[in-house]
């Protein structure tokens, strides 16, 4: 034993003695019921050697509230600055980080808007040396629109003083006064200068303050323009009044339609009323008359255009046989101008054009002939047992056009224009041309006849058909 240093022994016994109270500290945690139990032992005998009287449960609660929160850590109470700046050093490493990132961001944001500010001051600057630029126009062309409203009341003055209007009177009256009122309108002074950095918010504000002012002027210049102009509506109506009153179909009308001259009378009285009433209100009752002499009169064109039709049909010197189809068509028409009736003298005029249009051409006649088409035509009647043939023509003029031709059908009576008619033939006849398609599927011997310019009357080949012979228009 006595190679054994005792400092040696000191450090082993200091190590032995910590394991030993690091066990008993153990063993006292983990057998903490009985550890308090003892604690509580303990007191009761300190308080009882001095003679002070405590209760148990006093003692059991003291202990076991003293163990429960023994192991526990409070944190203390921090202030304001401590709270803000605890965060910051705990996360000190990540706010470092966004700090590398955010800063060249930021710093190029506030470079870019001292850009974007910078342009904008530009662009005001722009803005506001163009207003002033419009503003001085406005200025300039004000005086001359007074001018020229001023003109245009003078040359009114000058109509109206020939149709003795009322209204129109007292309508340019009121654009007199509402042009003076608005010549004395306290102009707004600007000067044409180079706005700057230093004048832009200055000039901005007293150009605004000009161009309303100016606008409002404008405004006041276009009621008088819209006034004027209603009073130029209002001398055009009353003149369409005038030349409807004093035109051939008014004298007409006049004497055999009442209703007319009251329409008249309300026209009248609407253009006398119409700084009252309104424009409008005399430009419809015009517009009203018009339209009841159109409805109540034929316009004098037609009874030309009839006349114009008698001596185009005279010229062609017709026969006796072919001037009753243009009388009667000439008898409808004059009746239907007489009686006012626009529709069917409209309608006899086009008939007259289109039979005028027929006798002037010349025409051949021709047997049909085209594959897939009928070229003839027989009828049985029964129970008679009687029959006709026909044989199918179309009239072409000198280009080889069809021309349609005015025929009146044997079996109904209809008339119509037909680019196609039979016309009846002798059994001889029909049977030649039969056979001569038969042959080899077309009539070579085609004609029928002709039409001579300037007449009506269709003329046959001696030997095709009679010289009037009999038409239909249906097989």
């Amino acid at each position: 034993m006595s190679g054994v240093s005792i400092s040696e022994q000191m450090g082993a016994m200091a190590l032995i003695d910590e394991l030993r109270h690091s066990q008993t500290e153990i063993q006292k945690h983990l057998d903490l019921p009985k550890h308090r139990k003892a604690v509580a032992e303990r007191i009761r005998e300190f308080y009882k050697a001095r003679g002070v009287e405590v209760e148990d449960t006093l003692v059991e609660q003291g202990v076991r509230n003293y163990f429960a929160t023994r192991l526990t850590y409070e944190a203390p109470v921090l202030n304001w600055r401590d709270r803000l700046l605890a965060p910051l050093y705990i996360n000190r490493n990540g706010l470092l980080k966004q700090t590398l990132i955010w800063t060249p961001i930021m710093l190029w944001s506030f470079y870019a808007w001292g850009q974007v500010f910078e342009s904008f001051g530009e662009a005001q600057l722009h803005y506001a040396q163009s207003e002033l630029n419009n503003a001085l126009v406005l200025a300039e062309t004000q005086p001359q629109q007074v001018l020229r409203l001023q003109q245009q009341i003078d040359v009114l003055a000058g109509e109206i003083a020939a149709t003795q209007l009322g209204s129109a009177s007292r309508m340019l009256e009121q654009a007199r006064r509402m042009l003076e009122k608005a010549s004395r309108l306290t102009p707004i002074k600007l000067s044409p200068h180079t706005v700057t950095v230093q004048s832009r918010s200055q000039d901005l504000d007293r150009v605004l303050a000009a161009k309303r002012s100016l606008k409002k002027d404008a405004a006041a210049l276009e009621a008088v323009q819209a006034r004027l102009d209603d009073v130029s509506r209002l001398l055009a109506a009353d003149q369409k009044r005038v030349a409807l009153m004093s035109g051939q179909s008014w004298r007409t009308v006049s004497r055999t339609s009442p209703e007319v001259t009251v329409a008249a009378a309300k026209a009248r009285a609407a253009l006398d009323q119409a700084d009252t009433l309104g424009v409008a209100a005399g430009v419809t009752a015009v517009a009203q008359l018009d339209e009841l002499i159109e409805q109540n009169s034929l316009s004098p064109s037609y009874q030309l255009a009839l006349d114009d039709a008698r001596e185009a049909v005279r010229k062609m010197n017709l026969s006796q046989a072919d001037q009753p189809a243009f009388k009667v068509l000439f008898s409808s028409v004059q009746q239907a101008i007489d009686a006012a009736d626009a529709t069917s003298a409209a309608r006899g005029l086009k008939d007259i054009e289109r039979l005028k249009a027929f006798a002037a051409t010349s025409l051949t006649l021709n047997v049909v002939s085209r594959t897939g088409e009928k070229s003839m035509v027989e009828r049985n009647y029964d129970p008679t047992g009687g029959k006709t043939w026909y044989l199918l023509t179309e009239a072409t003029d000198a280009a080889g056009n069809v021309v349609p031709v005015p025929i009146t059908s044997r079996e109904t009576g209809e008339k119509r224009y037909a680019p196609i008619f039979g016309v009846r033939v002798s059994r001889a006849t029909y049977q030649e041309v039969k056979n001569d398609k038969l042959a080899d599927g077309h009539v070579d011997n085609r004609r029928m006849g002709s039409k001579d310019a300037n007449s009506l009357t269709l003329k046959f080949l001696k030997g095709r058909a009679s010289a009037k012979p009999d038409y239909i228009l249906e097989w």
